[in-house]
């Protein structure tokens, strides 16, 4: 099954500019970048979010997606040291 992974963090804090190796590290096979929290997704897609303080349309997102925090995903991938 395609992993789905959203990502969320601050705007400009560097999720575009780093999406192809967080995609690359997660194994997601497509991008999407600053998601409206009601599109549906594709799984295996990395989504990228803004914040997550906005609704989220349940049915819009994959079964077993991950929801993971971009200084997270930034040291899991190996991009900053996990103590940044």
């Amino acid at each position: 099954m395609p992993n789905t992974v959203v990502i969320h963090g601050p705007q400009g804090c560097g999720k575009t500019r780093n999406a192809q190796a967080l995609a690359a590290h997660f194994g997601c096979s497509r991008i999407v970048d600053d998601w409206n929290g009601r599109s549906k997704i594709e799984e295996g897609s990395l989504v990228l979010i803004n914040s997550m303080v906005f609704r989220i349309k349940a049915s819009a997102l994959p079964v077993g997606r991950r929801f993971v925090p971009f200084s997270k995903a930034m040291a899991e991938a190996g991009l900053v040291s996990a103590a940044a």
